[in-house]
C-alpha cells in the first residue's frame, strides 16, 4: 500500500523535464520488477516496454516542424505513464495479497473497521464479478450470442449480458455477508487471527528505497 500511494503519486505528478525523470522511470519500474518477481515474466517484461517506450515518448520525442505529431506522441505517452504503473501495482496488489492479510494488515495499521471491512469485501467482490462476467460470456456463446447479434440487437444483448450478472451479484453479496459474519467480521468486537505478518528485508528495501527516491525527486 505504501508503494501504491508513492507510485501513483510520483507518476501523476511527475514532471518531463530535468534529472529527476530518471527516478520518475525508476518509481514506474518497481511495479513491473515486484510482477517479474513473482513469475509473472510475460506481462512483467510487456508492460515494461510500454512504461520505458511511453516514458521516451514523453520526455525526448519531439518531431521538428510538427506540434501536431508531437502531441500525438506525447499525449498517449503521458496518459500511459501517469495510469500504467498504478495499475500495474493495484494487479500486483491482487495477484499476491490474501482477504485475511489484507484485513490483519489494516488492522496492524489502526485502522478503523468501518474502513477495513469495505475494503475487504471489495478486494474480494471484484475478481468474482470479473470471474461471473466471463462465465456469463461462456454461456451466451454456446447459445448463438455473439457481437454479430449485439450489432442486430443491442438492446437484447444488453439485457442478455446485464440481468445474469445483477442476479449474480446480488447472490454473491449475500454470500460475502453469511461469510463475513461466520469469520467474526463486524464493527464492534475484535478479530482474531491465527496469521503472523513480517516485514521482510525484501520488504523494507522496497519501501524504503522509494522512499529515498520520492524524497530525492521532490528535491531535484
Amino acid at each position: 500500500m505504501g508503494l501504491m500511494l508513492i507510485i501513483s503519486l510520483i507518476s501523476l505528478t511527475g514532471g518531463v523535464t530535468g534529472p529527476s525523470i530518471f527516478i520518475r522511470l525508476i518509481l514506474m519500474l518497481m511495479p513491473v520488477i515486484l510482477l517479474i518477481l513473482i513469475g509473472k515474466y510475460k506481462i512483467g517484461f510487456t508492460c515494461m516496454v510500454i512504461i520505458i517506450a511511453a516514458w521516451y515518448g514523453e520526455a525526448f520525442v519531439s518531431i521538428e516542424q510538427s506540434q501536431v505529431a508531437t502531441l500525438l506522441v506525447f499525449v498517449p505517452s503521458g496518459i500511459i505513464t501517469r495510469f500504467l504503473p498504478a495499475l500495474v501495482m493495484g494487479y500486483y496488489i491482487f495477484k499476491t495479497t490474501q482477504v485475511e492479510v489484507l484485513i490483519l494488515g489494516l488492522e496492524r495499521m489502526k485502522l478503523s473497521r468501518k474502513m477495513t471491512i469495505p475494503i475487504a469485501v471489495m478486494f474480494r467482490f471484484i475478481p468474482t464479478i470479473r470471474m461471473e462476467s466471463a462465465s456469463i460470456k461462456d454461456a451466451m456463446k454456446m447459445r448463438g450470442i455473439s457481437l454479430r447479434f449485439a450489432f442486430k440487437k443491442p438492446m437484447q444483448y444488453i439485457e442478455y449480458r446485464v440481468v445474469p450478472l445483477l442476479n449474480s451479484v446480488i447472490k454473491i453479496g449475500n454470500e460475502l455477508t453469511i461469510a463475513s459474519i461466520t469469520r467474526g467480521l463486524n464493527l464492534t468486537h475484535k478479530r482474531s487471527s491465527i496469521m503472523s505478518l513480517e516485514i521482510r528485508w525484501l520488504d523494507w528495501l522496497f519501501i524504503v528505497g522509494a522512499l529515498l527516491l520520492c524524497i530525492i525527486y521532490y528535491i531535484l
